[in-house]
């Protein structure tokens, strides 16, 4: 498990404009060394300008962490909210050692970047709606990690939504447009239904077709476990345990497939989608890493392209606990299904609605490449999914809500091949197009 050696925050509390717009959040104007409209408090960081390490714009700030102690290191500023007006908050972080992580706040704590990831940006970003008219505190809090050694440089900018005095841009440089809740979405805004769903397609089409290669790549960069066990092993969906030790742990790289001949031989490229649905290795389908994940080879093999669901009778299982078997019937259906463990259904449902946004100008001719994907599928493009199905997926994926890892693959997916999962981003997308 992770050791904690301390937390400190940089926070914003937001100036008193109605659009709550962050005062000099590109960090463009400076005065004497400090960045304009900000105000440090303590000592546990040293803020300073930087024009080299930039996501948009001439310059960023360069946070400097030197403290281990949990403490009350802050940038802060003030602006007003307005009772249910919606503001999309975002920012942008480089790490450059991997020892510590930053954490947005927006009226409260939200997601982690991925701390491991270092030398290219992320993007950190929270949809909130104000309940009254006042102020909200806004920000950043960073967390040291095991191998802090008491100085470390974390990169910040294009904190938004920004007022911008000095002229810088917003989503140039560092690549690409904003996620969650950013204009990366703008044409889905007021949308529902299946219109929703249209507008999501039209979004996320047309992006960067990898090689089946590349997957190897990704995971050995992307698909690491900085969340269970903290060791950087490959986050294995049919091996991990997450409230205990795994069964066995995979190195990135070397312990790729390969020949197995039993659970804990090599991880391999598990289509949760299986490939036999949409016609075999067919691009881009066959290498999109949204619905890809990294899993035992043998535990893969078992899975084959079963559909998902709830088992009844068990006639095979995992060691971390994912069964194959018969469906139950009060699910509506009974025939063999694989049931992933409760930590990654909400994933793999949430992968499933990816599916069926992304491909839904093909996906309707799909229902009958394989028997097994005809009982999941039902020959549309807009429900896509066999009413027992549709239920299964809405069911798992309100249970087991979005992970901070789904957020971080979610990122990494977009820097790997241009597009994103929508249903992380958005969670209430889910019920806004299937739930009527």
């Amino acid at each position: 498990m992770k050791k904690h050696l301390g937390t400190f925050v940089l926070l914003a509390v937001l100036s008193p404009w109605v659009n709550a717009d962050v005062d000099n959040g590109d960090f463009e104007d400076w005065t004497s060394g400090s960045p304009d409209g900000w105000t440090t408090i303590d000592s546990g960081i040293d803020v300073n300008r930087t024009t080299s390490s930039v996501y948009s714009g001439s310059s960023a700030a360069s946070v400097r962490v030197t403290t281990g102690t949990q403490s009350s290191t802050d940038l802060r500023q003030t602006v007003s909210v307005s009772a249910g007006q919606t503001y999309n908050f975002s920012v942008w972080i480089r790490h450059t050692e991997g020892s510590v992580a930053a954490r947005l706040y927006v009226n409260g704590y939200r997601d982690y970047t991925n701390y491991s990831q270092t030398g290219q940006w992320q993007q950190l970003s929270y949809s909130f709606t104000a309940s009254g008219s006042g102020t909200i505190e806004v920000g950043l809090r960073f967390y040291d990690r095991w191998g802090f050694d008491g100085s470390e440089v974390v990169y910040v900018d294009a904190f938004e939504p920004t007022n911008t005095s000095g002229g810088g841009s917003s989503g140039g440089s560092g690549g690409g447009s904003s996620s969650g809740g950013g204009s990366y979405y703008d044409s889905a805004n007021g949308l529902s239904g299946y219109t929703l769903k249209t507008a999501l397609y039209n979004i996320i089409q047309g992006h960067s077709t990898r090689s089946y290669g590349d997957l190897w790549d990704f995971y050995a960069a992307s698909d690491r476990d900085y969340y269970y066990e903290y060791d950087g092993s490959i986050v294995d969906i049919y091996s991990e345990n997450p409230f205990g030790s795994d069964p066995y742990n995979y190195t990135a790289v070397s312990d790729q497939c390969g020949n197995y001949s039993g659970e804990g031989d090599c991880y391999n490229r598990e289509h949760s989608f299986p490939r036999a649905w949409f016609g075999g290795a067919v691009a881009p389908m066959n290498t999109d890493v949204h619905h890809i994940f990294a899993s035992d080879g043998y535990v893969n093999s078992m899975r084959s392209s079963y559909p998902f669901g709830e088992v009844a009778t068990t006639s095979a299982i995992s060691s971390n606990g994912s069964k194959l078997g018969s469906g139950q019937s009060s699910q509506g259906y009974t025939g063999t299904v694989f049931e992933p463990i409760d930590e990654f259904k909400g994933d793999l449902a949430r992968a499933y609605f990816y599916m069926a946004t992304r491909y839904q100008n093909v996906i309707a001719g799909w229902e009958n490449n394989s028997s097994y994907g005809n009982a999941m599928l039902n020959g549309s493009s807009n429900q896509v999914f066999e009413n027992w199905a549709l239920q299964l997926l809405i069911d798992w994926h309100n249970a087991d809500p979005v992970s901070q890892w789904e957020i971080d693959r979610n990122n990494a997916a977009y820097n790997f091949q241009g597009n994103r999962n929508p249903f992380i981003d958005h969670p209430e997308y889910v019920e806004s197009i299937w739930g009527q």
